[in-house]
């Protein structure tokens, strides 16, 4: 595999010509062509004949329904590829060369670059926000298997973990979304220049076309189209599929090491957090905690008992998370291998024998996820694991990783009929299908959690990820923000970076600020590999300490918040973790294009926190249409400005709450992990000095089961009205499924007059810890 070679398009034949009878054509043949258009600006062309008959992707989309488009695909007789306004306006140009190519089994389709534009997604990338120039491959690595350490240390790997051949394009007037629906070895360029070594640059079609193709495998692309980059986020994360919502417990502090190896381990760190006063919710157990790294198997003499130690775990409201890898131990007398063999589930390889990898249990057979039926038998092991008291996990070494055995020798298909590549880049999401499958059969009425290292297309509707084996270094803890956002703007928003950084050693300052950056994003855990030193919250000084329990209470404080954009993207398909381009446009005064170390949490929070070492100042953009308030300076900032020089602290981060929103508040402890969605406090970001009006609705239910699926639910309508120095409340209960839901108001200054469903109340004085800052709120009394 040449990571770093691409298919060169003076190596194509395009198609000059084209009829909807007989499709694109070629000097010596043609090739028939689908275009279908399913409504919502949801576009699809698909070529056929040769050796692309069969796509074996996998993906099960949800198309659209009917419904009139505001824009149009157009293939002219000439060939050319358009997408345009339904009044002709044009949005992707076809390029004039071609806009279709084929090379033996590759294929391209090819628009004209304008330098104008800019360029978003490709699911999970070491790459930086904004995508102008880049060249780039879809196939997932074990990267520190594959690449040198050197340059997973400092450098920027490339293909990553997870394959999404996704890109997002930002329009003069409108957002498309190009996404191949090709599960083998895919490519994107994006204007990009091409380098003779590393000393010269030759010109060529690349520097003036926007790429995106595949190496084999059927070409098939979808084009989505729409106003807004939040819209085109909601229509493709509907089509892939949208994240379930999943249990309350994964969106709280994770604590996980490669070491931790016993139940006993974990109720030790139980207490330390209990301790400390710091918040946790699930505790993580790696390879070790197996038999000789079998898997579906606890070692006898670190967990006696399972069953009821991982029930006591779970009784208690922390859930044990369990690593579980795909290759199984070959090992005659280990039942799963056992079991595997007499069904016949395992890859094989070009002599017809099972495939064997080099992973931790030594020699290693593999599950062929691309098979109905081995999915199954994965999901009986699996359901008979998670009985024991299990209801989540992470899923590892599923890139797959098979040591220094060629992968190409791992072959798919009952009789291997089927080369690697055709579903190497979905094998992740394979296990995570087959896995979420077990873990629902075990426990048919509770939400499961799954974390995953690599996926694919569509993967967020079986799993979270986390963006793989990163380094202690501020390079990755600064990376770790486009590539979150733009993993989540392709399909996978329950995702982030391992905290601290998971190889070599973290260090106290890193450690604060990686807890600082991460407390808002989507999925928050702390981890390190084996050989490294503690990084626990406790493991350093007593600041280290602070500073860490205070924005872990942070995100605990912001659960009920946290949990209804969850909600959101269940329902809806909208962003979690988003960038600032997802709510707000660019001005004259403040571009936001290419912002990538600031990022909103939802509609009403901004980060912009500090990601390199040495900077005692940043520059944070304000977007326009609202104001801003600083709740670590309980300061008002205007928008549409950027701040030249917001101050380094030690203790605080640059966070901001938009004007005209609504934050719903845990009103519980702040050193406990449970949350009770049915008390809330209600605060409302408002200034006297403004006029708005602005709604908000807000869910609750147990959090845990599907019992919200059958009604066991209950929400709030808030609406508020801020005019002349007053403010009106509405709140009326509109479900109650889940019972009665008693919500406190709050907000940030004095009113003239406040009035809740008309009556007017009085506010008494109220401090709020934020992050060890005492907020000073007003909070509503009972109704005059």
């Amino acid at each position: 595999m040449y990571f770093n070679k691409y298919p060169f398009s003076h190596n194509f034949s395009f198609s000059d010509a084209y009829q909807p009878a007989s499709g694109f054509a070629f000097a010596n043949d043609t090739r028939p062509v689908n275009l279908r258009q399913y409504g919502s600006n949801v576009f699809r062309i698909t070529v056929q004949g040769g050796d692309w008959e069969q796509n074996h992707s996998q993906v099960d989309y949800c198309y659209p329904e009917s419904a009139e488009s505001n824009y149009r695909l157009e293939l002219s007789a000439n060939g050319a590829l358009a997408l345009s306004q339904c009044d002709g306006t044009p949005m992707l140009e076809a390029y004039p060369k071609g806009s279709f190519g084929k090379s033996g089994s590759a294929s391209m389709f090819r628009f004209r670059y304008n330098p104008s534009h800019r360029f978003y997604g490709a699911g999970s990338k070491l790459l930086p926000l904004e995508h102008t120039g880049m060249q780039t491959k879809f196939w997932n690595t074990d990267v520190w298997a594959d690449f040198s350490m050197q340059q997973v240390v400092d450098g920027r790997p490339d293909p990553y973990y997870v394959s999404i051949p996704y890109l997002i394009i930002k329009t003069e007037n409108a957002w498309v979304g190009l996404l191949y629906n090709n599960p083998e070895s895919a490519f994107i360029s994006v204007g990009a220049k091409q380098n003779i070594e590393t000393f010269a640059t030759v010109k060529t079609d690349d520097l003036d076309s926007v790429v995106i193709g595949a190496e084999s495998g059927q070409p098939d692309l979808f084009l989505l189209a729409a106003k807004s980059l939040a819209e085109l986020t909601r229509s493709f994360q509907q089509l892939v599929g949208v994240t379930p919502l999943p249990p309350i417990w994964s969106l709280g502090y994770q604590q996980c090491r490669w070491g931790y190896e016993s139940v006993k381990q974990l109720q030790g760190l139980q207490e330390k957090f209990e301790t400390h006063k710091i918040p946790v919710d699930g505790l993580w157990l790696d390879i070790d905690y197996m038999d000789g790294y079998r898997v579906f198997t606890t070692d006898d003499n670190l967990i006696p008992e399972p069953a009821s130690e991982f029930q006591s775990m779970l009784d208690a409201g922390h859930p044990v998370v369990p690593i579980i890898d795909p290759g199984v131990k070959l090992d005659p007398d280990y039942s799963v291998y056992q079991s595997g063999k007499e069904a016949g589930i395992f890859c094989k390889n070009p002599e017809g024998d099972d495939f064997i990898g080099l992973v931790w249990p030594g020699l290693t057979v593999f599950p062929d996820f691309s098979r109905a039926d081995a999915q199954a038998w994965w999901a009986a092991q699996v359901e008979a694991f998670a009985s024991l008291g299990i209801i989540g996990a992470w899923l590892d070494m599923n890139d797959p990783s098979v040591g220094k055995s060629n992968p190409y020798d791992m072959l798919w298909g009952a009789e291997g009929e089927h080369p690697h590549r055709t579903f190497h880049n979905q094998y992740g999401t394979g296990m995570a299908k087959a896995t979420r499958a077990g873990f629902e059969q075990a426990h048919p009425n509770e939400r499961i959690f799954l974390l995953t290292r690599s996926s694919s297309t569509g993967g967020g509707q079986y799993a979270a990820v986390w963006t793989g084996d990163n380094v202690a270094n501020y390079h990755y803890l600064r990376m770790s923000i486009p590539t979150s956002l733009n993993l989540a703007l392709s399909g996978i928003p329950f995702n982030g970076a391992d905290v601290g950084g998971f190889g070599h050693d973290t260090h106290p300052k890193l450690l604060r600020d990686w807890t600082k950056a991460a407390c808002l994003g989507a999925f928050f855990r702390n981890h390190c590999e084996k050989t490294t030193i503690d990084q626990e919250p406790w493991a350093f000084d007593t600041l280290t300490l602070e500073v860490c329990r205070d924005f872990i209470q942070l995100r605990y404080l912001l659960m009920p918040y946290l949990y209804n954009l969850f909600v959101a993207q269940a329902e809806c398909g909208e962003a979690i973790m988003r960038p600032l381009i997802y709510d707000f446009e660019s001005t004259e005064s403040v571009d936001l294009d290419r912002v990538e170390d600031a990022y909103m949490t939802g509609p009403a929070i901004l980060q912009a926190p500090f990601v390199d070492e040495d900077n005692t100042h940043r520059a944070v953009p304000l977007p326009a249409g609202q104001s801003w308030y600083a709740p670590f300076e309980q300061k008002w900032y205007a928008g549409d400005q950027q701040l030249e020089a917001v101050e380094r602290n030690d203790r605080t981060t640059p966070i901001y709450l938009r004007e005209g929103t609504v934050i719903p508040l845990r009103r519980d402890s702040p050193e406990s992990h449970r949350t009770d969605l049915r008390t809330v406090d209600l605060l409302i970001v408002a200034s006297a000095k403004t006029q708005a009006k602005f709604r908000y609705e807000y869910t609750a239910d147990d959090g845990r089961s599907l019992a919200y699926q059958h009604g066991e639910r209950s929400s709030l309508q808030v609406n508020v009205e801020v005019a002349n120095g007053e403010l009106n409340v509405g709140i009326e209960q509109a479900e109650s499924g889940f019972g009665a839901i008693q919500a406190r108001l709050m907000v940030l200054e004095e009113f003239k007059c406040v009035r809740l469903n008309d009556e007017v109340i009085s506010m008494t004085s109220f401090d709020l810890n934020f992050a060890g800052c005492s907020l000073n709120l007003k909070v509503m009394a009972a109704p005059e």
